[in-house]
């Protein structure tokens, strides 16, 4: 593979018999360690990367700040990295694309891009709409010879959470126009049925990503489904956060404080 451009690498990542995890951090810290575990490719966490900072998850944390995040990942460490953009951070193609263009001049090599509405609206972005912006953002990248790894996110399973057949039906759809229009991978969070992801894989025209969640763990099962890739989410952050606290309680109540310096 060294002979390989990093875009060609996450591709081939995508395309061998075996499931890709991957873990997702919202700091230089936590992307060293997973960098320190051997993983070759590290994705960011949009909710954990807006919490470690005071703000809610859906674009409120300013896209400057987020592309400062990235950038000092990626600049520390020798993974490749794919930056969650949530919906682009911008209401037209134009500045969707110019969005991404800085994202992979911070150091990039994929985006996590979705297509669920912001702010007070829910729902999905309309279909041609978003496959608009996918074909523009892949001509973009391919032209300035800087191809970026697409995985389009596409959340039936959450705005449909209640009529799962009908989400796959929405998913599946969406899955064809994506892929016509240049993705490299579909990522589903909140699909834990196995049933259906085992029909989702099987007719799906691109690799599948999932979301680790109770329920969706069996990463053997998942592989045997047919699943590409499963990524971790904020999971990781969510336990180190629940064990910063419980540290900070320890540490009120010590008499000596020898056990922090073992």
């Amino acid at each position: 593979m060294s002979d390989q451009t990093p875009y060609t690498r996450m591709k081939t990542l995508h395309k061998g018999e075996g499931l890709l995890l991957l873990p997702n951090a919202w700091d230089v810290p936590s992307a060293q360690a997973f960098a320190a575990a051997r993983f070759n490719l590290i994705g960011t966490s949009s909710w954990a990367v807006a919490a470690m900072l005071g703000y809610p998850d859906g674009e409120q944390i300013p896209f400057e700040t987020l592309l400062m995040v990235a950038e000092r990942i990626a600049l520390n460490t020798n993974a490749m990295i794919s930056v969650d953009i949530e919906a682009g951070y911008a209401a037209d193609i134009e500045g969707v694309c110019a969005n991404v263009t800085r994202v992979m001049a911070a150091g990039a090599v994929g985006i996590n891009f979705e297509d669920s509405l912001k702010g007070d609206t829910k729902g999905l972005i309309d279909t041609q709409m978003q496959v608009d912006r996918i074909r523009a953002i892949k001509a973009l990248r391919n032209a300035s010879g800087d191809p970026v790894f697409l995985n389009a996110r596409t959340d039936g399973f959450l705005v449909l959470k209640d009529n799962p057949r009908a989400a796959l039906t929405e998913t599946l759809k969406r899955a064809e126009a994506y892929a016509a229009a240049g993705a490299d991978c579909l990522f589903v969070p909140f699909l834990k049925d196995e049933e259906l992801i085992g029909e989702l894989t099987r007719v799906c025209p691109l690799p599948v990503n999932l979301l680790a969640l109770p329920g969706v763990t069996d990463l053997a099962l998942l592989q045997d489904l047919g699943v590409k890739r499963v990524s971790l989410g904020n999971g990781v952050f969510d336990i180190a956060v629940a064990r910063h606290r419980a540290l900070a309680t320890d540490i009120k109540s010590m008499t000596k404080l020898d056990s922090l310096f073992a």
